[in-house]
């Protein structure tokens, strides 16, 4: 019995020892990330402990490694070792609360350290060196404050303030407003606050402004190269100074004339006569009271002007048109510019001055004389008096080296009366002068172009030309004269004084009177029953004339009547007897030969026909019923309705109305208007008239809200794409000039700059007459204009996207950045950069917001680290004894200067313990087998394969 008892007993303790295991199992795995623990540490600079803070070892509860460590704060994320949750606190300058989470990916549990930090104000700067110059706007006293510890400095977010004793107002921050307070000895404090359990602090700092040196404000002399310079010969350069400190010294390059530096006396006669004309710059320098402040120094400039070299030319000129003088100039010696020029005009009317405005190009330019200072056939003299820059004030000396010049005005006339065709001209010259400007009693060869009617020339020419007192005339043959109208003679006169104009004349030939005007008229001409021979004959002279008429058969062309009539100048009526004749059609033939006096008349035969017919058939006519008009070509006439008919046709307002509309009758919208026609062999007219009805179309101008629009190029905007209103709700048409042109197809793109314009169409053939204008302007911003397409920076300086931002070289345009090459958000120029990453500027233009959808890469690196720069060190000792403390082996910072290095330990023997790089960069003291190494000397190889960097071996010391 005992023995089941104990049995019993056995079984049930180690039923109890399986579920605490298992309990105690669970509760490891829950509290994976540990527990949330609240750390107060005063004092960040104390305990050299505080520089590298161990998060995991402070957490609560029983957390188990692996996990990864995360901080909201950005400004402690460069501070944190995301993966040991080693903290830098000397990194941390800013006191107050600082958060920073625990999260394992085994549970999915996250526990947080909230961590109360301290402040520092940095240590007093009271021994005098804090120093400032008095033209410094914005002074930083933060670089007054700090500590003899390396990386030891003052938290960024205490206060400032001004000592009651030297306050100034001018403290804004951490910046003080030298220039403003003026020299001076003046005290702040910084003061960082109390904060949980921990103190507060205040450093003051003593900061003296130094007075700033004052140069003086400057002056120039400006002299003439021609000048009398004799009394500046001993110039005193501190004349051209005013308000300069005492203290300063002259210095000059390339007129030798200080000899040390204490001389300020220059000799500008000697600068003149060695160097010639130029600027001639003298600089006077002022040193500082203190070293804080820079040199300070003004130049003043001895401007010697040179001498105008040139020359000018001028023509003869005829009289009333502008007397221009061209002036050909040293162009080294003045800019291309506008200036005053003053000259003077010398005639027998005395000299008279005179003052212009003149534009200089490139060595030459031209000014005009005026009419009322040039007499009429005399010889003038031109003088240049001076040239006046309008900025600046003087160019050159006022001593002009430029020739004089002459011309003369003279007045040229030619004169001829009207003549009939085909007869000669007289040309009549006066006022032609010889070589020695007087009027020429010489032979003269005149040469001439003739400009005919139609606009086409001849050239001719006269030799031998008989001069008195400038006067001759000559003819021009009948054979030139063939066309009436308005002829131009132009001519020129040899060896005669050249005068810069064309002598002209006109020459009109009169036209040739209209012939007689003889008509006939037959009575029902489609079945005639008369004919009535009509004159009309008012230029002629009284007298009796002849004309002679005949009946012709059209068929047979056999003539059936021959008579003749005669008749006075003026008008008459007469009857051809015609009673006899058969049923046909026939012609009456009229015939006159007449001798008058008209002026001009070259046409004296005469000759008329007209046709009729007895017992005569009409034509058809054919029309359109409906015929429509565009009214922006123009107002439509009768003539321009379309009929078909072999006859001649006439318009009536109605069927039955007898007497026609002209043919040059405008016509009326919704009208109608009937149509006959006559049949020009025999007369006879149509039975019916044909009617038809006619329409107009009136296109307007298109409309717009905006004729100028603003498009981004990104839109792809197409003419079709234009916001254009037309008044009928016609169709838009475009072409690619305001008349003419070519028409534009709507699809095609919109151009920056370009002018387009828009006509309104209707019924497929009438277009507005005005066309719309709209210029748009498409806005391309330029792509964004980079220095490099890649960023070398260090990730420990925690670079953001402003980094990105100083790789931009100014354009005409906004830039903002991605990380994606299409789409995406814009970064703020905060946002801390990633390696390894293709970051893409785009440009945007600030007033329309138009986007260059093209983006530029630029390629960002993290590791461009200087380790000296970051007090890379290599520890020499650890230990693993799982205190929370010092229990790997880890080269700070390692993987972010070197990432591509790779650590090798090795024990005395020389075995291989541990191998690490960027993924497993910390040794935790383990051998073979996982178990901690004894305590001893170890030794590492480093390989930092980065150029420039060599490896390196070492010991180091591990103790439990």
């Amino acid at each position: 019995m005992r023995k089941n008892k104990l049995a019993h007993s056995g079984h049930r303790a180690f039923g109890a020892a399986i579920l605490l295991f298992l309990t105690f199992a669970h509760s490891v795995y829950s509290q994976c990330a540990g527990a949330d623990n609240t750390i107060t540490v005063c004092d960040k600079y104390g305990d050299i402990s505080n520089k590298t803070f161990d998060l995991f070892a402070n957490l609560n509860g029983m957390p188990t490694p692996g996990g990864t460590w995360s901080t909201p704060n950005a400004a402690d994320l460069n501070a944190l070792d995301i993966n040991t949750g080693i903290v830098n606190l000397w990194r941390i300058n800013r006191f107050g609360e600082h958060e920073f989470t625990y999260t394992n990916d085994n549970c999915n549990q996250s526990a947080t350290i909230t961590l109360f930090l301290g402040g520092y104000a940095g240590e007093d700067n009271i021994d005098g060196s804090a120093n400032a110059c008095s033209d410094h706007p914005a002074v930083n006293l933060f670089s007054f404050l700090g500590s003899n510890v390396d990386e030891v400095i003052p938290d960024f977010n205490g206060v400032w303030e001004e000592d009651p004793n030297t306050v100034t107002g001018f403290l804004n921050g951490n910046l003080f407003n030298a220039e403003s307070a003026g020299p001076g000895e003046y005290i702040f404090t910084y003061t960082v606050p109390d904060f949980d359990s921990c103190p507060g602090m205040q450093s003051t700092v003593n900061l003296e402004v130094h007075k700033a040196p004052n140069p003086g404000i400057p002056s120039n002399l400006i002299v003439c190269t021609t000048d009398d310079l004799s009394g500046l010969t001993n110039l005193d350069l501190n004349d051209l100074l005013t308000n300069e400190d005492p203290n300063g010294v002259w210095s000059e390059v390339g007129t030798n004339q200080l000899d040390n530096l204490q001389d300020h006396f220059v000799n500008v006669e000697a600068i003149n006569a060695n160097h010639g004309y130029g600027n001639y710059s003298f600089a006077y320098s002022v040193e500082p009271p203190h070293p804080v402040c820079p040199v300070k120094s003004s130049e003043v400039f001895i401007i010697i002007l040179p001498t105008l070299n040139g020359s000018m030319e001028a023509e003869n000129y005829c009289s009333g048109t502008e007397y221009e003088i061209i002036l050909e100039y040293d162009a080294s010696l003045l800019p291309s510019g506008q200036y005053e020029l003053g000259f003077s005009v010398t005639s027998t009317q005395g000299e008279q001055d005179s003052l212009t405005e003149i534009t200089l190009t490139n060595g030459t330019g031209n000014f005009i004389v005026p009419e009322s200072l040039v007499p009429i056939n005399e010889l003038v003299q031109i003088n240049i008096l001076g040239i006046i820059g309008i900025v600046p004030e003087r160019i050159v000396c006022n001593d002009i080296n430029v020739p004089p010049t002459e011309f003369l005005v003279s007045t040229p006339i030619a004169s001829t009366e009207n003549i009939c065709p085909n007869n000669p001209v007289d040309i009549n010259l006066q006022n032609i002068l010889d070589l020695m400007a007087n009027p020429t009693n010489e032979s003269h060869n005149v040469n001439f172009t003739l400009t005919l009617p139609d606009n086409s020339v001849v050239n001719l020419s006269k030799p031998d030309v008989v001069f008195t007192d400038g006067s001759a005339s000559f003819n021009i043959e009948a054979e030139q004269f063939q066309l009436s109208g308005s002829y131009t003679l132009e001519i020129t006169v040899e060896d005669s004084y050249e005068i810069g104009c064309t002598i002209n004349t006109g020459i009109q030939v009169l036209p040739i009177p209209e012939e007689i005007d003889l008509e006939i008229a037959v009575d029902n001409n489609c079945d005639a029953t008369s004919i009535d021979v009509l004159v009309d004959a008012p230029t002629l002279p009284d007298g009796s004339y002849t004309i002679d008429y005949e009946v012709i058969e059209q068929n047979t062309q056999s003539t059936l009547t021959d008579n003749t009539i005669n008749f006075m100048g003026g008008v008459a009526v007469y009857g051809i007897d015609i009673a006899n004749l058969p049923d046909g059609d026939y012609i009456v033939l009229l015939k006159s030969t007449q001798n008058d006096s008209t002026p001009c008349r070259l046409q004296f035969e005469f000759e008329l026909q007209e046709g009729f017919s007895i017992g005569g058939e009409p034509i058809v006519v054919e029309a359109e019923e409906q015929q429509s008009f565009c009214l922006n070509e123009g107002t439509p006439t009768l003539e321009d309705i379309t009929v078909s008919t072999s006859g001649a046709i006439a318009f009536y307002p109605t069927a039955e109305s007898q007497e026609a509309l002209p043919m040059a009758t405008l016509l009326e919208d919704g009208e109608d208007y009937y149509v006959s026609s006559t049949d020009q062999n025999n007369n006879c007219v149509s039975e019916e008239r044909t009617r038809v009805q006619v329409s107009f179309f009136m296109a307007e101008v298109p409309t717009t809200i905006n004729s100028t629009p603003v498009y981004c190029a990104s839109d792809e905007i197409t003419l079709a794409d234009l916001d254009i209103a037309t008044p009928n709700g016609g169709t838009i048409v475009w072409y690619d000039a305001d008349e003419g042109g070519t028409m534009l197809d709507p699809t095609d793109p919109v151009v920056d700059g370009q002018s387009y314009f828009a006509a309104e169409q209707l019924a497929g053939f009438c277009e507005s007459d005005t066309r719309l204008t709209i210029k748009p302007t498409v806005v391309q911003p330029p792509l964004p204009d980079l220095i490099s397409d890649e960023l070398l920076v260090c990730a420990l300086d925690n670079p953001t996207v402003a980094e990105l931002e100083n790789l931009e070289n100014f354009i005409e345009a906004e830039v903002e950045w991605f990380n994606v090459a299409e789409g995406g958000t814009a970064l703020p120029s905060y946002e801390l950069l990633e390696d390894d990453t293709i970051y893409y500027a785009q440009s945007y233009d600030g007033d329309t917001g138009c986007i260059n959808t093209n983006r530029v890469p630029v390629a960002v690196d993290l590791n461009n680290c200087d380790p000296e720069k970051y007090g890379f060190f290599i520890p020499d000792a650890f230990s693993p004894n799982n205190d929370g403390r010092n229990d790997t082996y880890y080269i700070p910072n390692i993987e972010i200067i070197f990432p591509h290095f790779t650590l090798e330990i090795l024990n005395r023997y020389g075995n291989s313990l541990f191998k690490g790089d960027v993924s497993n960069p910390a040794w935790d003291g383990s051998g073979p087998g996982g178990k901690t190494v004894p305590n001893g000397v170890y030794f590492y190889i480093i390989n930092f394969n980065k150029e420039g960097h060599a490896p390196k071996q070492g010991r180091l010391y591990l103790n439990q």
